[in-house]
């Protein structure tokens, strides 16, 4: 009846709570491989081109992961039966992205 109707969220409702935490979980995963604090040094340090090589090339590679993150939020909010909070739907960073943030 109209009663269940005014609580029941319409699919446009489920599908923008469903992005809005996607999109959280999502800058809660970056962030929890390289806060904010990490994020500014790295940039700092990239353009003053005082980063090693491998540094660099981890950093450009933490930079593809971080993009990749953010098309992930949107593609896991989209598809209904999408867990959101799976590990396995979010792309992995690799050990030297760990290691280089933790330097950080």
């Amino acid at each position: 009846p109209e009663e269940v109707a005014a609580i029941t969220p319409t699919a446009e409702e489920l599908l923008a709570m469903r992005q809005e935490w996607a999109k959280v979980e999502c800058r809660k995963r970056i962030l929890n491989l390289v806060d904010e604090a990490a994020q500014i040094n790295l940039a700092a340090d990239a353009a003053a081109e005082v980063l090693t090589t491998e540094q660099l090339t981890t950093y450009k590679a933490g930079l593809a992961w971080i993009k990749s993150m953010r098309t992930t939020w949107h593609t896991l909010a989209a598809d209904a039966d999408a867990d959101i909070y799976n590990d396995a739907n979010w792309p992995q960073p690799t050990q030297a992205m760990r290691d280089l943030a933790d330097a950080f």
